[in-house]
Parts: structure tokens; sequence; C-alpha cells
């Protein structure tokens, strides 16, 4: 049997679930560090809770997981394309809290992304392969 694809040493499922908690803290940290007062900071929380929730169901779940992988990696791409937002805030010179954020959402949904296809790529390998 294939080994199966891992980035930075987790099946893609786990890494989800890890990249999705990592989301959930950054809203909530970045909510907490501007005095509760912008709803808009909690955007990575609301991209990463289902991240989990697909993480974990697509481990518990492997008759689903092909299903369920491509509906997290549509979340990515989110998440990346939602933190292009803070390129443009870059060269405008406006660097504030929410910049950052849209910074870290940028690369942590560029690189989970690319997980996801070298994941895919690797599977459509394996079975044809097979």
């Amino acid at each position: 049997m294939e080994q199966p694809y891992t980035f930075l040493g987790f099946e893609i499922p786990r890494l989800t679930q890890i990249v999705g908690g990592a989301l959930v803290l950054e809203g909530l940290g970045f909510y907490v560090g501007t005095g509760m007062e912008h709803t808009t900071s909690l955007i990575p929380s609301f991209i990463g809770l289902p991240l989990v929730l697909l993480g974990f169901l697509a481990g518990s779940m492997p008759e689903h997981r092909k299903l369920l992988m491509h509906i997290a990696v549509i979340f990515g791409l989110i998440c990346a394309l939602g933190g292009l937002m803070g390129i443009s805030s870059l060269i405008q010179g406006e660097v504030d809290g929410s910049t950052y954020a849209q910074l870290i959402m940028l690369v942590v949904g560029s690189a989970y992304t690319f997980a996801c296809v070298q994941s895919f790529i690797h599977t459509r390998k394996a079975r044809d392969a097979a």
C-alpha cells in the first residue's frame, strides 16, 4: 500500500485540524487584542472552525475523506484570498493589527492550499499506479 501524503510530518486531515485550530486562535487573539471592538477580527476563527470540524470528520470517516478534504481546501483558498487584502494595506503603508492578521491568513491559507493540492496529486498518482 502506498504511503499517505504528509506535509510537515502530518497527514492532511490532522494538518487540517492544526491549521483550523491556529486560525481559531488567531481570530480570538486579534479579537481580544483589539479590545473586543472589531468583530471582523474573528474572521480567521470563522474559517478555522469548519476546518477543525472537516479535519476531524475526514479522519474519522475515511469513506467520505475525499469529499471532506475537497470542501476543506475551499476554506483554505478562501483564507488565502482573504489574506490578500493585507498586501494592499502594506503597499498603502497602512500597517496595523488587521494587516498582520490578513498576512497571517495569506501565508497559512496559501501553505495549506498548497499542501492539499499536493496531497490530491499524490493520491491520484497512487491510484493510477495501482
